[in-house]
């Protein structure tokens, strides 16, 4: 008997000593995440904001963890190199960022990517990539002309209108005004600076079209508001009548493209890094309650 309990626990023993050998290799063969810092001016809520929403999606899916630094809104572009910089140093081993100004970008991207996978959000740089770097962001211009056409048709008569921001520090925004300047040339439709008496405001960009709406609502003769946003504060203005159109930019789609395209890098080193495009949509308060529009612009509702 006593044989027998003692073969009982030897063999128990062996068990147990080749689980812990299996669970050990498991442990040594299992490839350790990626880390993914995200430099971003905005307020990180993946909760309410597509971009990060979508960025969560595509760690999940490649199996990366993502870090967010949130970039001082008066930061210099050398002073966010500085940040991204400590981040590598801290062991990341991509770089997600939103360039506080184009002019200089490209080679803060090119010094940045000898030592990790690199993506602008948003933006294109002002160099050419030449595949060192990649880049996710909409047809800037293309927004700029849609934008332009709208205006047209709510001003047939013509009348005076104001850009918001008046900065051109961000290439998107420079080619945003462009494009409206193209598409109303030759109307009667006039850009001033000041946006006082204007018949029509633009906000440029999502915080612009915010501050174009307060700024209507205060006129006593309120001008019309048209502009690019996301965000739901002004998805409900856009609902309140407030704002008469929007262009909606696919953040969902921008975000996880970048985590995407950092993750291919990560998994193949020579591979070329790309410039991607996302799609956006005109969006009216008459429209704003199709199914698409509302897949759109509430992309964390399933």
């Amino acid at each position: 008997m006593r044989r027998h309990i003692m073969l009982g626990a030897v063999t128990i023993a062996a068990t147990a000593l080749a689980l812990l050998l299996v669970l050990q290799t498991t442990r040594q063969t299992e490839p350790q995440r990626a880390r993914i810092a995200v430099l971003t001016r905005r307020d990180v809520d993946v909760s309410d904001a597509a971009l990060f929403a979508g960025m969560e999606k595509a760690a999940e899916d490649s199996k990366v963890i993502l870090n967010y630094v949130v970039v001082p809104p008066t930061a210099t572009l050398a002073e966010e190199k500085l940040l991204a910089e400590q981040e590598i140093a801290d062991g990341a081993r991509a770089v997600l960022l939103e360039p506080v100004s184009t002019a200089g970008s490209g080679k803060m991207a090119e010094e940045l990517s000898q030592r990790a996978a690199v993506v602008l959000l948003g933006e294109r740089a002002d160099t050419e990539a030449a595949g060192h770097f990649g880049s996710v962001s909409a047809d800037n211009y293309a927004i700029g002309v849609a934008l332009g056409k709208e205006i047209a048709e709510l001003l047939p008569d013509g009348g005076r209108i104001a850009l918001l921001p008046e900065s051109d520090e961000q290439g998107s925004i420079a080619a945003r005004r462009q494009g409206i300047r193209e598409a109303l040339r030759g109307s009667a439709v006039q850009v001033q600076e000041e946006t006082q008496g204007v018949a029509l405001l633009v906000g440029l960009e999502d915080s612009a079209l915010t501050a174009a709406a307060e700024s209507a609502a205060a006129e006593e003769k309120r001008p019309l508001v048209v502009g690019v946003g996301n965000s739901n504060r002004n998805i409900y203005a856009l609902d309140r009548g407030d704002i008469a159109d929007m262009i909606v930019i696919n953040e969902f789609n921008m975000g996880y493209l970048a985590v995407a395209e950092a993750k291919k890098k990560l998994s193949s080193g020579l591979r070329e890094m790309e410039q991607l495009r996302v799609g956006d949509t005109l969006v009216a308060r008459d429209t704003m309650f199709s199914a698409e529009n509302q897949k759109l612009l509430f992309p964390l509702v399933r």
